[in-house]
Parts: structure tokens; sequence; C-alpha cells
């Protein structure tokens, strides 16, 4: 019964590397599908042999490295960092928020600058 077995999967090897048939191909995107084909090559594998085992890991392998993998889930792709940009500011925000980050750039520029006397390139504080 073996033998037989091995023959129908030798068979659809051959048919499998001239043409794969479309619904195959679509195995790829289906993991329940892919799944429950890991499955079967454990049964066969376990019931007629190891060389049915083979026979059929090597069908999966070429199914899996032909398959058209579908690229509906990257189109609508959104990067987890992302730059938050508002429509408008309101102006006093918006000049309040501009003098508070210059005159902190300028303390930790200074602070990066100064000298162990207490100087910052010749000018005392």
């Amino acid at each position: 019964m073996s033998q037989y077995v091995e023959f129908v999967l030798l068979g659809l090897l051959i048919v499998i590397i001239n043409n794969i048939p479309e619904f195959m191909c679509s195995i790829v995107n289906n993991k329940f599908m892919l799944l429950l084909l890991i499955l079967l090559n454990t049964y066969l594998l376990k019931i007629y042999g190891i060389s049915s085992g083979i026979l059929f890991a090597v069908i999966l392998v070429v199914i899996l490295n032909s398959g058209k993998v579908s690229m509906s889930n990257q189109e609508g792709f959104v990067p987890k960092i992302s730059t938050w940009r508002p429509t408008n500011f309101s102006s006093p925000c918006q000049v309040d928020l501009d003098r508070k980050l210059k005159v902190n750039s300028e303390q930790a520029n200074i602070a990066s600058t100064k000298q162990i006397d207490g100087n910052t390139n010749g000018i005392v504080s």
C-alpha cells in the first residue's frame, strides 16, 4: 500500500513541478491550510513511511516556493513610529513654544561649553 501512495505522491510532484494550480498558490496566505498540510505530512510519515513523508515535504516546499504572497496586508501599512503634525497652531502657542525651545537650546549650549572655572570661552557668567 505504501508503494501506491509513493507513486501517487511522485505523480503529484511531477504535475506540480510543471504547472502549479492557482488554488495551491493561495495556500501560502492561509495559515490554517498550511498547518493542515504539515499535519498531513506527519500523518503520511507515520503511516506510510519516511519516503512518503519526504516526497510530500518536497511537494510542500515546491508549493511554498512558488506561492503568491498577498500584498494586501502591506498596502495599509502604518509604521509604528509616526510624526504627529497638527494642521494648525494658534499664534500664542506657536510663539511661546518656539521661544521656550530656543531658550532651552541656548542654555544647553552654554552648559555644554562651560569650562571648569565657570567661564564660557573667556566670558564670565
